[in-house]
């Protein structure tokens, strides 16, 4: 018994996002400094980016990234050399030509784009919060693992910045 309720606090210290901390802004354009010009260079697909990120968490970020043609991928992580484990998993930001939405959208974007939300979730292992949209014809897929409250909100005010911004 005393080593299930230690599985259980482990696992859910590693899901469960930091709702008691006090959020704070990563900037991505400085976050991503280094991986940005690689990925231009690589893809061909607009990369689309909010200039900032909310995080309720009060750890440092890693940044890492590459892309290829049709494809970029941008990802923050707790620790260095993370490679999407789930315990160090921050954030992701994907761009994908010709993609679609992986579900029936369930928000409306400022200029009439629609967007699929699916919240932060735990059961055999943790979901991140999860926001997909459409844009001049790409897929572009957020992860993020510990945004402050209203994350849905925050999400379609993001992506809205990210869109009237333009390509990065």
């Amino acid at each position: 018994m005393k080593k299930l309720l230690a599985l259980a606090i482990v696992a859910a210290s590693t899901c469960a996002p930091a709702f008691a901390a006090p959020a704070r802004d990563v900037n991505l354009m400085r976050a991503f400094a280094a991986q940005l010009p690689k990925v231009k260079r690589a893809t061909t697909v607009p990369i689309l980016l909010p200039g900032s990120l909310p995080l309720g968490g009060s750890y440092k970020v890693y940044a890492t990234g590459g892309g290829s043609r049709a494809h970029w991928k941008l990802s923050l992580a707790g620790a260095p050399n993370c490679g999407g484990a789930n315990a160090c998993f921050v954030a992701s930001f994907e761009g994908q030509r010709g993609g679609t939405l992986p579900g029936r959208a369930n928000v409306r974007l400022t200029r009439g784009g629609s967007a699929l939300y699916r919240p932060f979730s735990c059961g055999g292992s943790c979901s991140p919060t999860s926001f997909w949209f459409v844009h001049a014809g790409v897929l572009y897929s957020w992860q993020v693992k510990d945004l402050p409250a209203r994350p849905k909100a925050l999400l379609t005010r993001l992506a809205n910045e990210a869109i009237a911004a333009g390509p990065r």
